[in-house]
Formats: C-alpha cells, sequence, structure tokens
C-alpha cells in the first residue's frame, strides 16, 4: 500500500480522492472544493489518499495538526475496499508515531453508526463526554452535534477548552 499527500487539486490522483470524498461525507460534514484547494497550502493541514498495488484508491485521510493535537478532519475508505482491514490499517500506521489524536464522530443513532464507533473504539479511541459542536466547514452551516473520540485517554475540561479554541481558529476557513 502507498500513502501519498495531495498537493495540488488539479492531479488525476486528487479528483478521485475528491470524489470518494464528496461520496463518503454529508453536505455539513466536507467543504467545499475552492477551500479545499485553500487548505491544501496551509502548513497544518495534510490531505493523504493510498493506493493498492495497482494504483487503485483505497483510501483518504485529511488531517490537522493543532497545538499538540492532531485532528482527523477526514478519513474514508473506499466502497470497494471495506471490510478488508485496510482502515484498520491505515489508521494504525498514522497513529503510531502520533499523541493526541482526536475526531469527530456523528452520534450513534443507527447500525452505520454503531459501526463506526467500534471501528474506533477497536482502535483504542475513547468517547469524551462534552456537548461537542462541529466547526462549520461552510459559511452559512448550521451547527451539528457530533462525537468527540480521542485516542487512548480522554481528554480533560481544560484540553477540551484548548482544543475547541484552536479549532475555532483554524477549521472556519470558507
Amino acid at each position: 500500500m502507498q500513502e501519498i499527500k495531495l498537493e495540488s487539486i488539479e492531479t488525476e490522483l486528487f479528483k478521485a480522492t475528491w470524489s470518494l470524498y464528496e461520496g463518503s461525507f454529508p453536505s455539513n460534514e466536507k467543504r467545499e472544493l475552492s477551500v479545499q484547494e485553500k487548505i491544501l497550502k496551509n502548513k497544518n493541514y495534510t490531505a493523504l489518499c493510498y493506493l493498492d498495488s495497482k494504483n487503485q484508491l483505497i483510501a483518504l485521510l485529511f488531517y490537522w495538526k493543532l497545538g499538540e493535537f492532531y485532528f482527523i478532519e477526514h478519513f474514508a475508505v473506499h466502497p470497494k475496499c471495506r471490510g478488508q482491514s485496510y482502515g484498520t490499517k491505515i489508521l494504525n500506521e498514522f497513529l503510531k508515531d502520533k499523541k493526541n489524536v482526536v475526531l469527530e464522530i456523528e452520534p450513534v443513532c443507527d447500525e452505520q453508526t454503531k459501526k463506526r464507533l467500534d471501528f474506533y473504539k477497536r482502535a483504542n479511541f475513547i468517547e469524551n463526554n462534552y456537548e461537542h459542536y462541529q466547526i462549520p466547514l461552510k459559511k452559512d452551516d448550521k451547527l451539528i452535534i457530533l462525537t468527540l473520540l480521542s485516542y487512548e485517554k480522554a481528554i480533560n475540561n481544560e484540553e477540551y477548552s484548548k482544543l475547541h479554541k484552536i479549532m475555532q481558529e483554524n477549521l472556519a476557513i470558507y
């Protein structure tokens, strides 16, 4: 499996990755392409994609380095590759040399959201019991409540306040 950093929206690989992105997340959890192009230039943001030995797209993982935290903003495995342990392998490799990793998921409301939570729990993520709202990714997006997960340990109140402030300062890009 090959990991590739995406640096331009002009490549065919970016276009394939963007197609996976568009099909994997609801509208209120996605950025617009013009904003994505802008944040690709941000030194604190990294957009990765993963290819198999035949150069077929397996997954995407977009994340931010926010102070002492790594925030996984988007992670998706191609539908054709799900159930083959790719998500676990990619996530474990990403986590291997990082501390203070956080991500957001939708609250559990059906079988799919339960599977998502269980996947992250198997990777040693812990649910934090804060009333957490996603930083809007588009100008007119309404606030949506999400569940904040953290890797290996819960986040205390002071850490959460610091993280949320950094998220507000860095993620609200339109």
